[in-house]
């Protein structure tokens, strides 16, 4: 299957990043695609969503999840040590 780049963004994810975010899922936008420069925990949810390590999708080094996401929400994250580059890409389709 394949699906249309709406857009990108990049989060700064470090140990007490929980509360960085994305703005709200872009229009006609179902699904997230995110990795990450290093082990990331993210969070996806409605308003303002804070990233846990211990509620959060772990997302590694080459390691990329995609994820359907609900119109309004944002993706939040966290890291466990150290800092990482989060990219969130909103696809459609």
């Amino acid at each position: 299957m394949y699906y249309r780049i709406n857009s990108s963004v990049n989060l700064s994810a470090t140990t007490s990043s929980g509360a960085v975010r994305t703005v709200v899922t872009p229009a006609n936008v179902g699904l997230a695609r995110i990795s990450s420069s290093a082990l990331a925990y993210v969070l996806l949810n409605s308003a303002t969503p804070t990233a846990t390590v211990a509620a959060g999708i772990a997302v590694n080094v080459g390691e990329p999840v995609t994820v359907v996401i609900e119109p309004g929400h944002k993706v939040a994250a966290i890291t466990a040590s150290g800092t990482a580059t989060v990219n969130v890409t909103w696809l459609e389709g």
